[in-house]
């Protein structure tokens, strides 16, 4: 094939317009055409001789055809180019114009973020001095730790030179061992030091390294006529099938009331069946995170367990709605508390039907994106009596759910709505006034500001233990300077993302055992380094 040589070109091309309101240049003669993509390139490299002009006339057509579109809104700024608009002019216009927009919308956020944390006059108008000189700084810490923690720190220390815990009360053991797993010492030597004696109550807070083997002779050694409590968390690696058969062989457990096993991933129906086949006098039943789980036993829990008063399936992904229509509308009289956190099946009318056929007092409907204040007010119309209620991330959760749990549900202790962003300040406090709130989170919620946090210091001195007001940017320092004043069984205060709390309130309060959790300065009040075992 004869090699091409350049020669001067007289083919039609078009300019890209340079600026936004540039109308696109006449075709002149003699231009020489823009850059060809790679593909284009190869696509003229590889056309005969004679052809060759033909191709990349109509190459250039084709790029020309992009930039030669543009057509200019009146309408609109020249700095409100978006999208399709943009891509209409020049390349080096439309990056120009990009970086621009994007520039700008980081600023128009900033000064959103500004605004919310900026507390109107209206607002900020509460009248506190700080009891304490803020210039003092953090509180010293003089807690001196009694004698049994200090002790209880020694074994944990050197829990694999240990040899044997029989004697001890089956209370501390449980403490001993929530502090091993907590250190991530618990191993398949160390777990028989808890199960050797056939105990009464067997707790273990993270058997993630349990192997199947270990976990099987611990299940042989626990599973006694004398069980009464037994929880493994994380305990998916070693709960497998025979682990559950040997459970289930150890014969009948009369006495077994608590049985929580979180994380068993491996657990099937038939498994789960064998085991409570021996525990007909069952009153709490916790199964968080088994994804095996189906109806297949869910349906069967009202025959194996009649007398279940707690009930637990959060992030049970398996078991359908229809499963928990048929178990919790009637058929467990005695069931007290629900934990249905995650479940994407739960609706309002399940949640009105379960209100309207269980003596409810807990339960947990978070992350059910199918609940609305529809069922909020079926339940609180069945269920005056209702102590907590968790509906986080319920976005669809508006006023009028909020207000007929206030008109209904005067009882109530807990309450947390993180993430329902469309409840109000006035709802929350409606519900606060009633003084009976021990715990309440309205994390990430934009409107919680004055009258939530006053409606709390009059209404709940002597109950709040725990708030979390996590990302309210509405609520002014002083309002939580009162509030800390006032509430002096408040052990807790998240504060989070609450860009305008500072100093004066930080240092200046004068309840000693708050314990601040998220301040910008990271100030806390003293805490047990081993919290576990001062619980």
């Amino acid at each position: 094939m004869a090699k091409a040589t350049k020669r001067p070109r007289a083919d039609v091309t078009d300019a890209a317009p340079s600026e936004p309101g540039e109308a696109a240049p006449k075709r002149s003669h003699g231009a020489q055409p823009p850059p060809l993509l790679p593909q284009q390139q190869g696509e003229a490299a590889n056309a005969p001789v004679r052809d060759r002009r033909e191709v990349m006339a109509d190459v250039a057509r084709r790029r020309a055809a992009h930039f030669a579109n543009y057509a200019a809104d009146e309408d609109e700024g020249a700095g409100e180019l978006q999208g399709k608009q943009a891509r209409t002019l020049g390349p080096w216009s439309s990056a120009r114009q990009l970086v621009e927009a994007r520039s700008a919308a980081v600023a128009a956020r900033q000064e959103k973020i500004l605004d919310a944390s900026r507390v109107s006059p209206g607002k900020a108008a509460v009248s506190w001095t700080p009891r304490r000189d803020p210039k003092l700084g953090s509180r010293p810490i003089c807690r001196v730790r009694p004698l049994f923690e200090l002790c209880a720190d020694v074994l944990v220390e050197y829990i694999e030179d240990v040899e044997s815990l029989l004697g001890l009360p089956d209370s501390i053991k449980n403490r001993l061992s929530a502090a091993v797993c907590q250190q991530r010492k618990l191993s398949n030597e160390v777990v028989h030091l808890f199960s050797e004696g056939g105990p009464a109550e067997f707790v273990l807070t993270n058997c993630a390294a349990l192997e199947p083997d270990a976990m099987a002779t611990v299940v042989k050694d626990v599973a006694t006529p004398r069980l009464e409590r037994l929880e493994l968390t994380f305990c998916g690696r070693g709960l497998t099938e025979s682990t559950a058969a040997a459970l289930a062989a150890a014969g009948p457990l009369d006495r077994l009331q608590v049985l929580a096993l979180r994380g068993a991933y491996r657990l099937t129906d038939a498994a789960l069946c064998s085991i409570l086949c021996n525990a007909s006098n069952l009153q709490v039943l916790r199964l968080p995170q088994n994804s095996l789980l189906t109806e297949g036993s869910i349906k069967q829990l009202p025959s194996l367990v009649p007398l279940l008063r707690e009930l637990d399936l959060s992030e049970c992904r398996g078991v359908s709605g229809a499963a928990l229509q048929s178990i919790l509308t009637g058929a467990m009289p005695c069931l007290e508390s629900v934990m249905l956190t995650g479940i994407p099946e739960v609706s309002n009318a399940l949640l009105a039907e379960m209100a309207l056929g269980l003596p409810l007092r807990h339960i947990s409907v978070a992350r059910c994106s199918g609940v609305s204040d529809e069922g909020l007010r079926g339940l609180a119309a069945a269920c005056p009596h209702l102590l907590t209620l968790r509906a986080d991330a319920c976005t669809k959760i508006t006023d009028a759910g909020i207000v007929a749990l206030a008109e209904s549900c005067k009882e109530l202790q807990v309450l947390s709505l993180h993430g329902c962003t469309k409840v109000s300040d006035e709802a929350v406090a409606a519900v606060a006034l009633h003084g009976s709130l021990t715990s309440l989170n309205v994390n990430s919620i934009p409107g919680i500001g004055l009258s939530t946090i006053k409606a709390l210091a009059t209404a709940t001195r002597d109950r709040l233990e725990e708030l979390d007001i996590s990302s309210c940017r509405n609520v002014p320092t002083e309002a939580l300077g009162m509030l800390a004043d006032s509430c002096v069984a408040l052990k807790k205060l998240h504060i989070f993302c609450c860009s305008q709390i500072t100093e004066q309130f930080l240092y200046g309060h004068s309840n000693d055992n708050l314990e601040v959790v998220g301040g910008k300065l990271g100030i806390t009040a003293p805490v047990s380094a081993r919290i576990v075992l001062s619980s």
